[in-house]
């Protein structure tokens, strides 16, 4: 029971930068990124409160005209809902093949806390079991609402985007995959099941059919992201807590998938970027490490991702995590965050395959950094 699936979070179009100012922010990462076809760059990241989950988190997005050189004021805010006990955590870009901008955010249930309410409480957040008690709330909904806007025309002046739109349950943290049969694969994924979750539509988004594919690899946060090989099999990657990524495969255009097994690609269980490249090639973004949030790295497989030839690495530091990334023009552009409660800095790289494979040193430009009270 709840609001979650039902209501939607305000949606706030051209808020006022100073409700939202990056100086005040605790707490900033979980990033996306999008391009048009006219190359105006779409960010996306979920801020507010002093860490995650917290009531006062919110999703924020703004866009560049120049390459990444400025940047709008936000052009969308979506804040969680104390009035409607709807926590809103994190945001999702996407262009279709229609050159359609998406916006897709998550939607839990939250409750005022019958516990730890006590002022010694306020100003931390304390976990039993699964649950998480922060600041008079209580965060236990592991089974997850989809929602989206979308923007017909992400080129414009003036932004329109949609009244917003329950999806389907679940946690989308990556972008979709469109097959070579024109189906649409969002991997929604709720952690109350045994089975990895997701959702294909076979209208361009409008319906969905949700199914349940192969056994999980347990972890509390899947975040499955699949690419399609040459001869259609789609292989779906997903966290776990082993140390590396798991992998299942179907090879009936999503109908089934085999039950995940282990690889040998090293995954300190954490977000993770893969996609099949216009070149044929399969990218890989990654913290290659068994157990820290660090060597943030870009791989390049040559043979539909069954081993990985080239590697470089972007960011050798600790805490740099969710990547996200889109090919524009045969350039690489990938966003991530750095120290979401210490440096709360958002990073963007521009980089090409040549790079990778020569092993050219890739320059960070960071987009925003917060000054909230935490930081160090």
């Amino acid at each position: 029971m709840g609001n979650a699936d039902k209501l939607s979070c305000p949606v706030i179009v051209n808020p006022n930068p100073k409700d939202y100012d990056e100086k005040t922010r605790d707490y900033q990462g979980c990033t996306s990124i999008a391009i048009t076809k006219n190359g105006r760059i779409f960010v996306a990241w979920y801020a507010g409160g002093f860490d995650e989950p917290h009531p006062d988190n919110y999703n924020l997005v703004h866009y560049s005209d120049d390459d990444g050189k400025t940047w709008s004021d936000m052009c969308v805010v979506i804040p969680s809902s104390k009035e409607l006990l709807i926590h809103a955590l994190d945001i999702q870009l996407w262009m279709d093949p229609d050159d359609v901008l998406h916006i897709f955010w998550v939607q839990n249930n939250i409750s005022k806390a019958e516990k730890h309410n006590a002022p010694e409480d306020f100003g931390k957040q304390i976990w039993e079991g699964r649950t998480v008690f922060v600041d008079g709330y209580s965060f236990g909904d592991y089974k997850h609402a989809e929602w989206e806007i979308v923007c017909e025309n992400p080129d414009a002046d003036e932004l329109v985007f949609s009244e917003p739109r329950y999806l389907f349950d679940g946690f989308l943290r990556c972008k979709p995959l469109v097959m070579k049969n024109g189906a649409y694969l969002y991997f929604n994924y709720a952690q109350v099941y045994d089975r990895y979750m997701y959702s294909i539509s076979y209208d361009k988004g409008k319906t969905f059919e949700t199914r349940f594919g192969g056994k999980r690899i347990c972890d509390t946060y899947d975040e499955t992201m699949a690419y399609q090989r040459e001869d259609s099999t789609v292989v779906m990657l997903a966290r776990t807590s082993l140390g590396c990524i798991a992998e299942s495969v179907s090879e009936d255009s999503g109908l089934t998938f085999s039950d995940a097994i282990k690889t040998d690609v090293l995954n300190p269980n954490s977000r993770f970027y893969v996609e099949k490249l216009p070149s044929g090639r399969v990218l890989l973004i990654n913290n290659d490490h068994s157990s820290q949030r660090e060597v943030m790295t870009a791989y390049l497989s040559e043979d539909d991702g069954f081993t990985w030839k080239y590697k470089n690495c972007i960011n050798f530091g600790d805490h740099t995590t969710y990547p996200d990334a889109q090919v524009y023009n045969g350039t690489i552009y990938l966003i991530y965050d750095h120290e979401r409660t210490g440096a709360k800095e958002i990073i963007l790289c521009k980089f090409t395959e040549e790079d990778i494979i020569k092993g050219n040193p890739i320059k960070e430009q960071i987009i925003s950094k917060a000054y909230g009270k935490n930081n160090v």
